[in-house]
């Protein structure tokens, strides 16, 4: 009977990995989302205390989870491909769209110590915000809302690894007894800037088409959080936003400029001074920022759209059609049919 049922055992596996590797010329299994998680261990010591080890390393493990679910994206694109249907997406994003497909779930924390020192554990698990399938994959086209989810991800990759920078090129960690006040400061500032883009992230889904839901309720918040980070340039922005949202372009303008000061190439916060230019009818200044902007993210079609509206109030139709042109091509079109009908543009 063991004999039996070994070699059952044996025939599964065999078969298994025959089904691994034959070619996907099907269609790609349905999909079928599952939470990710990722657990990340810091020292912390005198300079960087357990309070600011922890939010730095809930970030690490966030992204690694977010990383995680990227790799199962990249699986579907590979099966997409060897199936001869379009790839959803392209490598670069997917981890960016993995914080839009998954939400954060729950955080562990555990504090563990050793002969080298005192330690911070944190899982983090994050789970599909909803099911989801190819065509909503394929839906998630460079809009403002994903910039901004975008903008997020990098200022905490940035954060991060300047965190990394700072302690592992130390390999005695002496900084964990280093007292100076300045290297205290550099790590509270970076738990603090990551705790406000953690809370940020939560209000990013009252964002679609352009506009906030219960826009002074959200500003009284963001206030809230720039106390906590006075200078992050991804706060900065989505006040100036709120004040474009409520009328007041010069405030708009101040607050995208502030932003802009600390992060040059910010993107959403160039396109959106851009657009306050076109509201204080001051389009020529728009069509820097939105140059700037399309020279960073040359695969948001959105940016090409904005720039042809500034063409069209500056009555520029050769420079109006060929941005337009180029966000159709990327999948916007609405705006390229506007000026086919209206004979200011040829099909």
């Amino acid at each position: 009977m063991k004999i039996l049922r070994s070699l059952r055992l044996a025939l599964a596996i065999v078969s298994i990995l025959l089904c691994a590797g034959t070619p996907a010329h099907a269609t790609p299994e349905r999909l079928a989302p599952v939470p990710f998680s990722h657990t990340v261990k810091i020292p912390y010591g005198y300079s960087l205390t357990e309070q600011a080890a922890t939010v730095i390393a809930e970030a690490f493990a966030l992204h690694g989870a977010f990383k995680r679910a990227s790799r199962w994206l990249e699986h579907r694109q590979q099966l997409a491909w060897t199936s001869n249907i379009p790839p959803a997406l392209a490598s670069r994003d997917e981890a960016i769209i993995a914080t839009q497909l998954y939400k954060f779930h729950r955080s562990k924390i555990f504090r563990s110590k050793d002969i080298d020192g005192t330690y911070i554990n944190v899982e983090v698990t994050i789970s599909p915000k909803e099911q989801f399938d190819e065509k909503r994959i394929l839906a998630l086209r460079p809009t403002s809302c994903s910039t901004i989810y975008e903008a997020v991800f990098k200022a905490e990759e940035k954060y991060l690894q300047s965190f990394s920078t700072a302690v592992f090129e130390d390999k005695q960690h002496t900084y964990l007894l280093n007292l100076n006040p300045t290297s205290k400061f550099f790590f509270d500032n970076i738990a603090n800037r990551l705790r406000a883009l953690k809370a940020y992230r939560k209000l990013i889904p009252r964002y679609g088409q352009g506009l906030w839901e219960n826009p002074q309720k959200t500003l009284a918040e963001i206030d809230t959080l720039l106390r906590t980070a006075p200078d992050e340039p991804i706060l900065l922005h989505a006040k100036g936003s709120l004040n474009f949202q409520l009328k007041d372009t010069v405030e708009a303008i101040r607050y995208y400029n502030e932003a802009i000061d600390l992060e040059p190439d910010l993107v959403i916060a160039l396109h959106d001074r851009g657009t306050a230019y076109v509201r204080a009818n001051l389009a020529d200044m728009a069509l820097v920022d939105y140059d700037k902007a399309i020279s960073l993210s040359p695969r948001n079609p959105h940016l090409y759209i904005s720039h042809g509206s500034a063409d069209l109030v500056l009555k520029n139709y050769a420079s109006m059609c060929n941005n337009y042109r180029k966000g159709c091509d990327l999948g916007l079109c609405n705006e390229l049919n506007w000026g086919i009908a209206r004979g200011f543009c040829k099909r």
